[in-house]
């Protein structure tokens, strides 16, 4: 065994990347606006998806209220949605 092949099976695992998201949704267009990463992190689907009124996130579409859908964890954002 080289010494590179010993380094390398007793190296740590490398931690995997776990991003937890929330699903925005519009309750009266339907939209899925976007997403809420790791608990601080608001992406839209799209540009305009979202919007911020007094701090509260608001459908870019039609201007209503997102509210909480789905809900999970991703080791990319591939995997969010």
């Amino acid at each position: 065994m080289t010494l590179s092949a010993a380094a390398t099976q007793f190296e740590e695992p490398r931690e995997r990347i776990r991003i937890a998201w929330l699903e925005l949704t519009c309750l009266p267009c339907g939209e899925v606006a976007g997403y809420i990463e790791d608990e601080r992190l608001v992406r839209p689907v799209y540009p305009g998806g979202i919007r911020l009124e007094r701090g509260k996130p608001r459908c870019g579409r039609c201007g209503a209220l997102l509210f909480g859908g789905w809900r999970g964890v991703a080791t990319s954002r591939e995997g969010i949605g």
